[in-house]
C-alpha cells in the first residue's frame, strides 16, 4: 500500500488509487528543463546522485545503505556529470497491471536509455559525453478495492451549544475537515465524536462500494447503539438524538484488497568515469 498517499483517498474526489502520469517524455524535458544554463556541475567524485522529485518525499524510501533507491511513486533522479563514462544500474521492479516499472534515462533532456525491470538484473549505460543526467520513473501505477464512508455538513442542534470535536486516531485512517464539516474513512477503526451537550446530530451520509457491498455504520453511545446505517452511494439525511457522552462511529463491515502496486527498486546507481 502507498503509505505517502493512502490518507487521500477518504474523500469521494480523491477516492482513485490508480497513478498515471501522462507524458513520459514531457516529465522528462520538465526534469532538466530546471537545469539553468548558468548552472555550475558539481564535478566532484563519487557523482552526488540527488533526489529531483518529489523533494523530500516519503514516496522515496531509503531501503537501506546500499540499496538506497525505492520508487513507490513517480520521481527522477538527478546529478552532473563532467566526462565520459558508464552509469551502472541495478534495479528490481514490482509488476502490477501487466506491467513493469520502466526506467528512463536523459542527458541535458535527450531521452538516451530506456528499459523495463522485470526482476533484479544490471544495465550498463554509456554516458558518451558531460551534462545534467536525469534517471526517472514514470509508470507508477496503484489501484484497490475498498469500502469507504463519507458523513458531510456535520452539525449539532443543543440548547446552549453547537460545537464538538472529531477524533480520527492513527488506525482509523480518517480525515476530519473542520471547515467542510466532513469525515471520511474506511477502517473498523472507531472515531469518536465529542459533543458539546445533549440535542440533535444531523449530517449527510453516503459511500463507495468494495468487494460488491457498501459499508454498514454503526453508531453508539456507551453501550448502547442509537443507529445502523447501511450506505450506498447516494447520500442519506440522518437526524439522530444524542446525550453529552463521546459517539463511537464506526464501519462494522470493512473490506480493503490491493489490486496493485507498481514500484522500482533501485539497489544500486553508479557512475564510472572513462581513464
Amino acid at each position: 500500500m502507498k503509505s505517502a498517499i493512502f490518507p487521500a483517498i477518504l474523500l469521494p474526489a480523491l477516492v482513485s488509487m490508480t497513478l498515471f502520469w501522462a507524458s513520459n517524455s514531457l516529465l522528462l524535458d520538465k526534469a532538466n528543463d530546471n537545469l539553468s544554463t548558468s548552472h555550475i556541475r558539481d564535478c566532484a567524485l563519487p557523482v552526488k546522485i540527488r533526489l529531483a522529485f518529489p523533494y523530500q518525499s516519503p514516496s522515496l524510501e531509503i531501503v537501506n545503505f546500499s540499496e538506497p533507491y525505492a520508487f513507490m511513486v513517480n520521481g527522477w533522479l538527478s546529478t552532473d556529470i563532467c566526462e565520459k563514462g558508464t552509469l551502472v544500474i541495478t534495479g528490481q521492479g514490482q509488476i502490477a497491471d501487466g506491467v513493469a516499472p520502466i526506467l528512463q534515462i536523459a542527458l541535458d533532456s535527450r531521452l538516451i536509455w530506456k528499459g523495463a525491470f522485470r526482476e533484479a538484473s544490471t544495465v550498463m549505460i554509456p554516458i558518451k559525453s558531460k551534462g545534467h543526467l536525469t534517471i526517472g520513473y514514470f509508470n507508477d501505477f496503484y489501484s484497490s478495492d475498498y469500502r469507504s464512508a463519507v458523513m458531510e455538513g456535520v452539525r449539532l442542534q443543543s440548547e446552549g451549544c453547537q460545537s464538538f470535536t472529531v477524533d480520527t486516531p492513527v488506525g482509523t485512517d480518517g480525515s476530519w475537515n473542520i471547515e467542510k464539516r466532513t469525515l471520511g474513512w474506511l477502517s473498523p477503526t472507531p472515531i469518536t465524536l465529542h459533543p458539546c451537550g445533549a440535542g440533535k446530530l444531523m449530517f449527510s451520509i453516503s459511500g463507495k462500494e468494495g468487494g460488491k457491498d457498501f459499508a454498514t455504520i454503526d453508531i453508539s453511545q456507551g453501550e448502547k447503539s442509537l443507529r445502523k446505517i447501511r450506505l450506498s452511494q447516494q447520500p442519506q439525511e440522518v437526524v439522530i438524538s444524542i446525550n453529552a457522552q463521546p459517539l463511537k462511529i464506526r464501519i462494522i463491515n470493512p473490506y480493503f484488497k490491493e489490486l496493485g502496486d507498481r514500484n522500482l527498486i533501485l539497489r544500486k546507481v553508479k557512475f564510472i568515469p572513462e581513464r
